[in-house]
């Protein structure tokens, strides 16, 4: 007679067998204390970060030389002293860009055709002048200076080819980040004194081909415009505002930012487009206004200028920024520390997989500064043993130009955990441009290990 054979030891293996599996999944964890979660309050510090802070005129060693940022103003005049030869010497030379490329700043360029000053003079070529001769040289409330007719098409015609000269020299790297703009206007500001007699800016379709110039040339920096024109808009572009610190002026900007409007032309208006969140995605950026005293705008208008700054959600400020023992001041610290990005980790937690023999580390970003970063630069998660070798590290998947602030990205990476890293491990973050000569500060108080900071440390 047959005999059945039990099923009970069978159910029991299995039984078993899941019960080590639960066991191991809790006890690893636990016995070596791999599950973790640790959190981080914002650093009140100073960081100094790239690409973002005060642009003092890049001409002035002194001040310059504790910036991230610099300011060139150049001239047609100084660009192209005789027809078709461009100055790239000249250039180098006043605005000391060999030394600031060695180290590691970046500048905001701006192209100039008529700059305002104390004395008659002309910021075009002597060249160019003698074949148009149909601008004004004026003496007014702005001061003394030369306003081309920017509708002549040899003008134009050779604005193009001047643009399109400094672009490819621009192109060559990425030290020009920031290109503001100019060519029309007083200052370059797209506006000319027509109270006082000046001629109105040319008609709107002119002032597109003045702006595929550079659009259509720039291709490492982000362009920014003066004000919310359509082409700003429709280029994605920045803006930047000149009158920094003055509440009626800003004001104004902010409101054609927030609901358009337009501008006389001799032709066409101009059409101001909205573009309030325009900051999420275009730096904005300019200087302080020349209508108040530094000394008053850091002192009794500091609070009012912050606001300023903070609805604009500025990046950068300069040329006119605090300079001398004005940038001393604690107020221009202040000052400072509020413009850009300000990214730092809120949470960092560890979890253990024993099925994938693997830790899975979750990340918690957040940006306490007015802007993201608009470039992408590349973060790492570096792993290192109880005796600080490094033994893995992976790239995060995080965009830092979507990090907007009032936001928070969680990321995860996943480190191949050995018996090596149960004596021990450190994880430290990195964030390095793309050539790894320059790298951010994470706005928290860690240990550094060179340019890498120390966010957690496992001991048996």
């Amino acid at each position: 007679m047959e005999r059945r054979r039990s099923k009970i030891p069978y159910i029991m293996l299995i039984v078993l067998s899941l019960a080590c599996a639960g066991l191991l999944l809790y006890i690893v964890p636990y016995r070596y204390q791999l599950n973790h979660t640790v959190t981080f309050s914002e650093s009140k510090e100073p960081l100094d970060n790239p690409l973002t802070g005060y642009a003092p005129p890049a001409e002035d060693e002194e001040e310059c030389g504790d910036s991230k940022l610099v300011y060139i103003g150049l001239t047609w005049k100084m660009w192209e002293p005789r027809q078709g030869e461009y100055d790239t010497d000249a250039l180098e030379e006043m605005f000391h860009i060999e030394r600031w490329k060695s180290e590691n700043k970046h500048a905001v360029l701006r192209f100039i055709c008529d700059i305002p000053q104390d004395e008659r003079h002309m910021d075009i070529p002597e060249w160019l002048y003698e074949r148009t001769r149909d601008g004004e040289f004026y003496d007014n409330g702005y001061g003394a200076g030369y306003s081309p007719d920017y509708e002549n098409e040899y003008f134009r015609e050779r604005h193009s080819l001047a643009v399109e000269a400094l672009a490819e020299y621009c192109n060559q790297d990425d030290f020009v980040s920031y290109v503001e703009l100019g060519s029309l206007g007083h200052w370059g500001e797209w506006h000319t004194n027509t109270e006082e007699g000046i001629s109105p800016m040319p008609d709107a379709q002119i002032c597109w081909d003045y702006v595929l110039d550079y659009s259509d040339n720039f291709h490492n920096a982000r362009l920014m415009m003066r004000r919310n024109y359509v082409m700003a808009a429709d280029g994605g572009m920045g803006l930047y505002n000149d009158m920094t610190g003055s509440s009626s002026d800003t004001d104004e900007w902010l409101g054609w930012i927030e609901s358009g409007g337009s501008f006389e032309t001799s032709g066409k208006a101009l059409e101001y487009k909205p573009m309030e969140n325009f900051w999420e995605t275009a730096p904005s950026g300019g200087e302080f206004t020349s209508e108040f005293a530094m000394e008053e705008l850091l002192s009794d208008r500091l609070a009012e200028t912050l606001e300023m700054i903070r609805d604009s959600h500025m990046t950068f400020i300069g040329p006119k920024c605090p300079e001398g023992s004005f940038k001393d001041q604690n107020s221009a610290q202040v000052i400072r520390e509020e413009l850009g990005y300000r990214y730092f980790i809120s949470s960092l937690s560890t979890q253990y997989s024993f099925s994938e023999g693997q830790l899975d580390v979750k990340i918690v970003w957040e940006n306490k500064g007015l802007a993201p970063l608009y470039w992408d630069w590349p973060v790492t998660m570096y792993v290192y043993n109880a005796e600080g070798r490094l033994k893995y590290w992976e790239t995060v998947d995080i965009r830092l130009s979507e990090l907007y602030p009032g936001i928070s990205v969680e990321t995860v990476c996943s480190i191949p955990f050995t018996d090596e890293f149960r004596q021990g491990y450190q994880i430290g973050i990195g964030i390095t441009s793309p050539d790894e000569n320059e790298y951010i500060t994470l706005a928290i108080d860690t240990e550094k290990k060179e340019n890498i900071q120390l966010v957690y440390t496992y001991k048996d």
